[in-house]
């Protein structure tokens, strides 16, 4: 019962979150840390929350992305194109309801591949070795910096500013400090929740600040009826959302990639399937809403593949669940929690459960959640801020904490204002502790080409080049 309390706790705060501007799973995600003491006495409640927010919260993006023309959080951006010109037509509800029960449709088929089978699938983990989890870092960091292609050098800077960063503090082979510039406050390393914050929350929510006093006509909403319509929608173009679906599930297991390159992919595909609209995309045809909202939960779903099996964060949000899940003693990729059935049990339910009880959530409740995203920007920031800081400060409590987060704060600003990748950043500094013992093992204990002639690690490395070559061309 307590499992059931946690889950549907999580599914109301990332549903909450998932309808503020612009925040989303991953701001939600960083003010856990805040609260992570909570867990410590049961880390498996810890897996049930956050596995609930990240259902819900996707399934909350929608709703600022259709009424206000502002994306719940970069998974849910293309969905704007549609929807929006549908909420000015008086169509809101309709648009929604399309969204979220193609969202869950395919959030159903993509989970229940993943989750119900990830014990089998942990079996097989047995037989990679060093030079296969070696050729899966090395693809995380070709996939990623080509998240943006028109920036890939960024991309490529923003990756080694990354990986320095997570090389910072204690030398693992003399135990020495390194790169700490004689600050004995990073002698343990730079912690990731201020880092988190700054990086990735702090940027978004100045923005939408900034843009609070832009305004909106209310949409009309005849909700019954459109409700009922978005469902049939739903159906009809059943093709358009499962497509969707496969292209979110193939872009979540690739690591590092994250949701808003998989629900563009998906927009881009729905509309060249379908070149002889007589609604023209981009003005509120329904099928561009139903071909990337297939591509939401599918992905979410499908990125807990590498970030389970591998400890390698399959989206940048996963990187926060990995940090988190270590706090309480959960270290993701490693044997003990992949021969664990409790925590893949909880997992698969606290998934299972907060799709359902969200959808239900944001069908019942659509014409309210829609207010919700109508209150002034103003309400949310000083609340969310407030616990982006709070949990920013729990290292030592002490002023080097906050200095710490203002510099985070500063970088994160210049990184999206100079289109450095901060995504290609937080996956170098969460993977470098790993590429630096990984890369040390495999050159003490083999060839340089045995990355290329191992069957698994060789095909991993293959999808790399190919990885390289689709983001250059």
């Amino acid at each position: 019962m307590e499992y059931l309390l946690f889950t549907l706790a999580g599914t109301a705060y990332g549903f909450l979150f998932g309808l503020i501007p612009v925040a989303g799973a991953g701001t939600a995600l960083i003010t856990v840390y805040s609260f992570i003491d909570y867990f410590r006495a049961d880390p498996y409640l810890l897996v049930a929350f956050t596995t609930a927010i990240v259902v819900a919260s996707t399934l909350g993006d929608s709703f600022a992305s259709v009424v206000m023309n502002i994306p719940g959080a970069g998974g849910s951006a293309a969905t704007m194109v549609d929807g929006f010109p549908l909420a000015q037509q008086g169509q809101s509800a309709r648009a929604l309801s399309a969204a979220m029960t193609t969202s869950v449709v395919n959030g159903l088929i993509w989970g229940a591949a993943v989750f119900l089978f990830l014990p089998v699938y942990a079996e097989l983990i047995v037989s990679v070795g060093i030079p296969e989890i070696l050729a899966f870092l090395l693809l995380a960091f070709c996939s990623v910096i080509f998240i943006n292609s028109q920036y890939w050098v960024r991309g490529i800077l923003a990756l080694l500013i990354g990986i320095v960063l997570g090389l910072v503090g204690q030398d693992p082979n003399t135990g020495a400090e390194r790169w700490t510039l004689g600050w004995t406050y990073l002698g343990d390393g730079i912690q990731f929740a201020p880092l988190l914050a700054g990086i990735l929350a702090f940027p978004e929510l100045l923005e939408a600040y900034r843009k609070r006093d832009n305004s909106l006509a209310t949409p009309v909403l005849n909700s019954r009826q459109q409700i009922w319509q978005g469902i049939t929608d739903s159906w009809r173009h059943r093709w358009d959302g499962l497509r969707g679906g496969v292209i979110g599930a193939v872009v979540g297991v690739i690591p590092g990639i994250g949701g808003n390159v998989a629900d563009w992919l998906a927009y881009g595909q729905t509309v060249a399937a379908n070149r002889h609209e007589t609604v023209p995309f981009g003005s509120g045809n329904i099928k561009g809403v139903i071909g990337c909202e297939g591509a939401n939960n599918s992905q979410k779903a499908t990125s807990y593949v590498p970030t389970v099996l591998f400890g390698i964060p399959g989206a940048p949000f996963e990187v926060i669940i990995i940090s988190l899940f270590m706090l309480v003693g959960l270290e993701l990729g490693s044997p003990a929690l992949l021969t664990d059935f409790t925590f893949f049990t909880h997992l698969t339910n606290s998934y299972m459960i907060s799709l359902v009880v969200s959808f239900v959530i944001g069908v019942v409740f659509i014409r309210y959640a829609v207010m919700i995203t109508r209150l002034p920007f103003a309400y949310y920031f000083w609340p969310i801020m407030t616990l982006l800081v709070w949990a920013s400060v729990q290292y030592t409590g002490l002023w080097e904490d906050y200095v710490f987060f203002a510099i985070c704060c500063v970088a994160g600003v210049l990184f999206k204002y100079l289109k450095l990748s901060r995504a290609a950043l937080i996956i170098g500094f969460a993977l470098a502790d790993r590429l630096e013992g990984t890369g040390l093992q495999y050159l003490k204990l083999y060839d340089w080409s045995d990355i290329l002639t191992r069957p698994i690690s060789g095909t991993v490395m293959l999808l790399a080049v190919i990885a390289v070559i689709y983001g250059l061309f």
